[in-house]
C-alpha cells in the first residue's frame, strides 16, 4: 500500500484568515476617515472660494475697474458714497463725453447705474440699476488725478473681505 503525503497544499489556514479579518477593517476605517476628512476640507475650501462675498468682491472690482479703464479724465462726480464716471461710447470717432456709470451703495448694496448724457452733461436716458454686490457694510471712492479708487467692505456675517482697487482713466 502506498501512502501518498501532501506537500504542496493550496488555501489558506484558519490562523491567516483569522489575521486578514482583524486587519481588514482597519485598513477600510483607515482609508474611509481619510476620503471623509479631505472630501470636508475639500467642501471647506469650495464654499470659501465660492462664497458670495468673493464672487461679489470679484464682480465689483471687474466691473469697476473696466469702467474707470474706459473713462475720461475731464470730469467726475464724487460725492459720499458715490462716483459717477464719463466716457465716450466710441473713443475713436466721438467728440464729446455721452455715457456715464454711477456707482453708489444703497441698503446693503453696491449698485451701478449707466446712462446717455446730452449735450449739458445731463442724463437723459439711463438703465435700471445692476446690482454688483450685497452685503457691503461701506464702500468708498478715491478720485487723485487719474487714478480712481474703489474701497469697497463686504461682510455678510460669517466672512468678511476687503477689496481695493484702483485704475487709471486712459482718455482725455
Amino acid at each position: 500500500m502506498r501512502q501518498q503525503t501532501v506537500k504542496n497544499r493550496r488555501g489558506f489556514t484558519l490562523i491567516e484568515l483569522v489575521v486578514v479579518l482583524a486587519i481588514a477593517p482597519i485598513v477600510i476605517l483607515s482609508i474611509g476617515i481619510v476620503l471623509v476628512d479631505s472630501q470636508r476640507g475639500w467642501n471647506q475650501m469650495f464654499n470659501r472660494v465660492n462664497n458670495g462675498v468673493v464672487n461679489d468682491g470679484y464682480v465689483a472690482r471687474k466691473a469697476f475697474d473696466a469702467v474707470v479703464r474706459k473713462s475720461s479724465k475731464i470730469r467726475e462726480d464724487l460725492g459720499d458714497g458715490e462716483v459717477v464716471l464719463y466716457y465716450y461710447n466710441d473713443p475713436a470717432s466721438s467728440t464729446m463725453l455721452d455715457r456715464y456709470a454711477r456707482f453708489y451703495a444703497a441698503d446693503t448694496e453696491l449698485l451701478v447705474v449707466y446712462g446717455k448724457l446730452d449735450s449739458e452733461w445731463n442724463p437723459y436716458e439711463q438703465t435700471s440699476p445692476i446690482t454688483l454686490a450685497d452685503n457691503v457694510e461701506a464702500v468708498n471712492f478715491y478720485v487723485n488725478g487719474a487714478c480712481v479708487q474703489m474701497v469697497l467692505r463686504l461682510d455678510n456675517g460669517s466672512e468678511s473681505l476687503i477689496v481695493m482697487t484702483s485704475a487709471i482713466r486712459h482718455n482725455e
